[in-house]
């Protein structure tokens, strides 16, 4: 796996940076590599994601990257250190390009991410080992707080799930500014995993009624990958 950062507030380097990634490329080619590659654009710091200069260097750089080498699986991702979540991210991506149904998984978490609206969607396995987690570009401080707290709860409910037996195969909890968790126990080929969600209250009911169709999809993915 090739991770290769491009400041993106540097603009002066953007052209030898390019250079600089074309000679690891046309390596990779020479050699018949076949590496996993993202891109991450560096230093995309909360305070300069609204510049519209900084998002457009962005999308160019993209694009040219993408249009050079058509022939790689390149995946991009914006990270700073200011934002730890970005760099969790970061990570569930390398782990994604090894696998084509990790990379389904990744995939399916990510666009529901933004279908739910929600501001996280965390996969565990049964012993709260995370599997892959996507979250929302905009979340704020405090609802990160609430987010910590949540994972927190939630692997303590599993573990009672587990040892308990629970009846139920979900569990809904409400924390502070209107924001609730929501925890939904899947079993895949006899393998339990569980699925967290933190979204706003007035978010619930259209949640609900898209979940069970996310939740059939995740299931046949994991199925997939534990057979």
């Amino acid at each position: 796996l090739l991770v290769y950062v491009i400041d993106i507030q540097d603009r002066e380097r953007f052209e030898s940076s390019l250079h600089y990634f074309d000679s690891i490329v046309q390596y990779f080619i020479e050699n018949e590599m076949d590496v996993p590659i993202i891109v991450t654009f560096h230093k995309y710091d909360p305070e300069v994601r609204t510049y519209e200069e900084i998002n457009e260097d962005i999308m160019k750089l993209k694009e040219k990257i993408e249009e050079t080498y058509p022939s790689f699986n390149i995946l991009f991702q914006q990270t700073s250190i200011y934002d730890v979540i970005s760099i969790v991210q970061l990570i569930s991506y390398g782990l994604s390009v090894f696998d084509n149904k990790f990379f389904e998984l990744s995939l399916l978490l990510e666009t529901h991410l933004g279908e739910f609206d929600c501001t996280s969607l965390v996969l565990f396995d049964k012993n709260g080992i995370i599997i892959s987690e996507f979250y929302n570009d905009s979340i704020d401080p405090t609802i990160y707080t609430h987010l910590i707290e949540s994972i927190k709860e939630h692997l303590f409910i599993l573990k009672r799930m587990d040892e308990e037996e629970f009846l139920e195969d979900h569990n809904f909890f409400s924390i502070e500014n209107d924001i609730i968790s929501y925890l939904h126990q899947i079993y895949a080929n006899d393998e339990k995993f569980f699925i967290s969600i933190l979204i706003k209250e007035d978010k619930k009911e259209p949640f609900l009624l898209k979940f069970s169709e996310f939740r059939d999809q995740l299931t046949n993915i994991l199925e997939s990958l534990t057979s």
